[in-house]
Parts: structure tokens; sequence; C-alpha cells
């Protein structure tokens, strides 16, 4: 790949690869560094894509392993990390409100998106993945089974049963 399509690749596709990451890992801090390491894998092997829906497939099976390598690694297992001790100590359990704020933060149905993206990240791993791409990244079931190298059988049982698990999550906590 030329420069010139790498850049195009990263602005194509880099929001995609950093919400991928932050739905598997969870911190904002953890989800960039993946970014950046799948992106400077892409400068690696770029060689070996062949077509945009190959590049497409391959940022997020890379995204992926690169959200298992960060699980399982040593360092992971036996840190806390800095900023979850902060709030606990001064929140009582609770993280701080964002310091600038956001549009649109006392908006109901911003409320609702909130409580159903938490009710996502509660989700095994191999169920929050299928989600995120269906409904967040909108590819279709095909397109799925490609990226995560399985059948397209396993993606839709995946998605029944994390809408399963959403459902009994959600029952009455959204009216």
């Amino acid at each position: 790949m030329s420069d010139a399509e790498l850049t195009r690749a990263y602005l194509d596709y880099s929001d995609m690869v950093y919400r991928i990451a932050l739905v598997q890992t969870k911190s904002r801090a953890q989800a960039e560094d993946i970014q950046q390491d799948v992106f400077m894998a892409l400068v690696r092997y770029s060689d070996r894509i062949h077509s945009e829906a190959h590049l497409k497939a391959w940022l997020i099976r890379v995204t992926q392993n690169a959200c298992h390598k960060h699980y399982r690694s040593l360092w992971i297992k036996l840190t806390v990390l800095y900023d979850d001790t902060l709030y606990k100590e001064n929140e009582g359990d609770s993280a701080p409100e964002d310091p600038g704020g956001y549009p649109g933060a006392d908006d109901p149905d911003h409320l609702y998106d909130e409580v159903v993206q938490e009710a996502v990240e509660k989700l095994p791993e191999n169920y929050r993945i299928v989600i995120h791409l269906f409904y967040y990244e909108e590819m279709p079931v095909r397109d799925i089974a490609k990226a995560l190298n399985t059948s397209e059988q396993n993606v839709k049982t995946r998605l029944s049963r994390a809408r399963d698990k959403l459902r009994q999550q959600l029952e009455g906590t959204i009216k």
C-alpha cells in the first residue's frame, strides 16, 4: 500500500477500530493503544491486503486479536488501574462526571443509550463483538462471519443469545 492508501485507510477505519477496542477493553487509554498497534501492524503487513473488503475484515480481526493479547498480558493481570482506585476512594465506587460536559447529557435518549451501552459492556466478549459489529458498525452477518473467521450460523446464534441476555438485563430498567 502507498502512503496515500494507508492514510485513507486510517481516516476511513480508525474510528471503527477504536470503538471495537473500547467495547472490548472498556478503557479509552487502552483502546487508543490498541488502535495505534493495529495501524502499525497495517503499515507492516499492508502488502497482504487485497481489497477494501479484505482490509476492513483484516482490521477487525487484528483489533480483536490485539484485545485478546492485551487481556492475556501479565501486566494487566497484576495491576489495578490508578484511575479506578482514585474513583473508588473519592467517589464511593462511582466515576466522576465529565468535567467539560457534553451536549445532550440531560437528554432522555442519551440516558437510554447509556443504559443500553452499559448492558452491552456487561455481555461476554463473544457476544459484545457481534452486537457491536451488527448494530454499531452496521455490518451484515456474512461480513461479520468472515471478519471473525466463523460461520454465519454461529454469528446468528451469538446475536440471538446476546439479544436474550440484553433483554434479561434491561427488563425493568427501561420503560
